[in-house]
């Protein structure tokens, strides 16, 4: 059995199981894995081969999330498939290089004077990420049907965490915009294409990084659509409020990650 083999499975039986973009990036990065460690049995694989896989003057974040991929299919192998009784990981106890969580915040003139620029469909987007909290792909596959007593449904695509997000009257107007925006339009998706269907994740990214073009072009600070999902986090005036939107499994993720913004606090006296 090669590297190549247990590349294949997991590929297999593991990522179908991810977000259709997660899919993608996985399989983009089994590619270059294939290429340096593909021939090789997994026993061969050392520690050393990691470390000098690792050793890059550019892209280092990303090769540290290719090395951890690299030690995901390991583990599978040994825990889970059970390929040999006395395989071990090479990528235990590697030195990754060191990482720090993107600080980046949008200030709320940015948030307004950027979606002034944009068209009604990303204009509900944002606002519903900002009121929410909530990653792209469940913004833009929202339905009307997971609107049910006065409360948004959300299954989230990547942790699978179940939230029924109560509609205030903000998000009542929001979504009231959505209702009316091409009236003619099918109406099975909030945010739609004008034949009625969601938009796909490539669709909506490429729409959001035209605009996020011309913002630059016009001498602004980009960011991320993701920055908004951590500026709902940062503005949120209750924390544990924060962490409940966000659906994190570990309130560190929401503390140390996503809220950006600075809190005021109460001195002791």
């Amino acid at each position: 059995m090669s590297m190549n083999d247990l590349f294949a499975r997991y590929e297999d039986e593991c990522i179908p199981n991810l977000e259709p973009r997660s899919q993608r990036d996985y399989r983009n990065i089994l590619v270059q894995l294939r290429a340096t460690f593909g021939r090789f049995e997994p026993k061969e694989v050392t520690p050393r081969m990691v470390v000098d896989f690792l050793q890059v003057k550019k892209g280092r974040i990303h090769r540290n999330r290719m090395v951890t991929i690299l030690s995901t299919v390991f583990k599978k192998a040994i825990g889970k498939w059970c390929i040999e009784d006395d395989l071990r990981n090479p990528c235990t106890g590697v030195e990754r290089w060191p990482t720090r969580p993107r600080d980046r915040y949008v200030s709320t003139e940015e948030f307004e004077a950027f979606r002034a620029t944009t068209c009604a469909q990303v204009q509900i987007a944002m606002d519903l990420a900002l009121l929410t909290g909530q990653r792209q792909g469940d913004i833009i596959g929202l339905k009307w049907s997971q609107l049910k007593d006065n409360k948004i449904e959300i299954d989230q695509g990547k942790t699978g965490k179940k939230l029924a997000i109560v509609i205030s009257p903000t998000v009542e107007k929001v979504l009231d915009r959505a209702w009316l925006m091409h009236p003619h339009w099918p109406r099975e998706y909030v945010i739609r294409t004008k034949l009625g269907k969601r938009y796909s994740e490539d669709g909506f990214r490429a729409m959001w990084q035209r605009y996020c073009r011309q913002w630059e072009n016009a001498g602004h600070e980009r960011f991320h659509y993701h920055d908004l999902r951590a500026k709902s986090i940062s503005d949120n005036p209750s924390f544990d409020n924060a962490y409940l939107l966000a659906g994190h499994i570990d309130p560190k993720m929401t503390r140390g990650v996503y809220d950006r913004n600075r809190r005021e606090v109460q001195p002791l006296r």
